[in-house]
């Protein structure tokens, strides 16, 4: 699995083990490890189970060049800042050079970037000099750590993080040095970050803590949570409790009153256990509904996957055996979903012998539905935003287990968001730009009545046509543009 991979989620009925760190119990630890990784943060803070940093995501991440260039680089840069005088000693009486202090720069590092093609070592060492080339050489890569980071993420404050302040000119490196000097515990794990507050302690205690320190630096606000918190502890032992206790589960939703990136989260965040319990999962559909839906139930062929990393949630969705039906309106004002859904319910339960109800959805209309099937086992996932105080009361007063989709992690499944944006945005360019440029060409040949041989043709259509491309303007408009 590559990094990006693991970052996006974890497939259905694999479970995070247990760890010991609490402190942010609810949030996830995937931005801060892979930040950490990159900046340097030694291995051991990864095995130790009382710390943030994930080790699975420094196995992932040791797999890619890009990143491990980026830590090592980050590692010997450190080491330099930490050991300016010791090592510039080193360099100027005992004809010392990068490889041949371990004591003070990490050996294994020199090595792999010179088998990662990245050649540091000079015959005349300068502390100063080597400071300069590397910023120089994180700067030009750095970008190639986009990838890694998932895309709700804001690339533009994490890139700085990388970057020394002037750190190509003498007086930046110095500045910096000075800076890093005054008190190195301020930055986490003393791995050297261009970060300027210093009274937060350490940055990277999880995704929740950082990603909110992060915006606030940038004076911006994040505010969607549900990308770097997973639902609380009590929430998922009820859901896990829940399943474990019926013979024959399915998922019924109502999709014209859910969301179907909550939905994903949610199913993606069940536990092992419930992968065989859970017998089908039925999305009530209509022409009213986002087009996510049909992502969810269809997926997306390999071949169209520009980058497979980020449709690991859709493999994790498509574990689950999922039947989409269409509801179509006889009426184009009142929806048939909630009355196709309650009878297709109650089907499935007497047909299939089905004893437990996962009913997704904050319409109250299906308070029917649940004191009809009284025999059944419901759990009901709501909206916080779309459920009332009285269907709320109503399950609990019938002892009827509820959760929020609102609270599950949403990183497994943002990318169905933006795919949902590109089908729909190239389904319109599809039926508002479709023409044949060998016509166009043919038309114009004979609109200015100009002679052409064949090969003038063939040079023509190549210079321009095939280098054709698009401008598109500040306000959003968009021209097609010859070459």
């Amino acid at each position: 699995m590559s990094t990006a991979e693991y970052l996006a989620t974890m497939p259905p009925g694999q479970e995070e083990s247990s760890r010991p760190y609490t402190d942010y119990h609810t949030s996830k630890y995937n931005i801060v490890s892979l930040v950490a990784y990159l900046i340097g943060v030694e291995q051991r803070h990864f095995e130790n189970v009382h710390e943030p940093p994930k080790l699975d995501i420094f196995h992932s991440l040791e797999k890619d060049k890009n990143a491990r260039i980026i830590r090592n680089l980050c590692m010997v840069r450190t080491s330099l800042e930490q050991n300016y005088s010791a090592i510039r000693s080193a360099f100027y009486h005992d004809l010392k050079n990068l490889g041949s202090l371990p004591q003070y720069i990490p050996t294994e590092s020199v090595t792999q970037l010179a088998n990662d093609g990245i050649q540091l070592q000079r015959g005349r060492p300068d502390v100063e000099a080597y400071l300069i080339s590397i910023n120089k050489e994180i700067s030009n890569r750095i970008g190639n750590c986009r990838p890694l980071f998932p895309e709700w993420i804001s690339w533009n404050y994490i890139r700085p993080l990388f970057i020394m302040p002037n750190g190509t000119r003498p007086e930046g490196v110095k500045a910096a040095g000075i800076e890093y000097s005054k008190d190195k515990r301020r930055y986490p794990y003393q791995c050297y970050l261009n970060w300027q507050s210093a009274c937060d302690g350490n940055i990277l205690y999880s995704d929740d803590k950082f990603v909110r320190l992060l915006y606030e630096a940038n004076e911006d606000q994040f505010s969607d949570w549900s990308l770097v918190r997973d639902v609380g502890d009590i929430a998922l032992g009820n859901i896990k409790s829940f399943i474990e206790q019926s013979n024959q589960a399915i998922v019924v939703v109502d999709c014209e009153n859910s969301d179907p990136i909550k939905l994903s989260a949610a199913l993606s965040s069940l536990p092992k256990t419930s992968l065989s319990k859970i017998k089908k999962v039925l999305l009530f559909d209509s022409d009213y509904t986002t087009s996510g839906w049909q992502i969810i139930s269809q997926g997306i062929e390999p071949a169209k996957k520009e980058n497979p990393a980020e449709w690991n949630a859709l493999n994790s969705v498509a574990a689950f055996p999922i039947q989409r039906i269409s509801v179509p309106r006889l009426n184009q004002r009142k929806s048939q979903v909630d009355m196709t859904l309650a009878a297709n319910t109650c089907k499935e339960v007497y047909q299939n012998n089905i004893d437990s109800v996962i009913l997704v959805s904050s319409d109250s209309d299906y308070w029917a539905l649940i004191q009809t099937l009284a025999d059944i086992d419901f759990l009901v996932m709501v909206e916080k935003g779309k459920c009332g105080r009285d269907i709320k009361e109503a399950l609990e007063s019938r002892g009827i287990h509820y959760c929020y989709l609102d609270d599950f992690y949403t990183g497994a499944s943002y990318a169905i968001k933006t795919i949902a944006l590109q089908t729909h945005i190239q389904t319109a360019l599809d039926e508002k730009v479709n023409f044949n440029m060998e016509v166009m060409l043919d038309d114009a040949i004979r609109g200015t009545w100009v002679q052409m041989t064949e090969k003038e043709r063939i040079s023509f259509y190549d210079r321009y046509i095939r280098k054709i491309h698009t401008e598109l303007s500040p306000e959003g408009d968009l021209r097609i543009v010859l070459g």
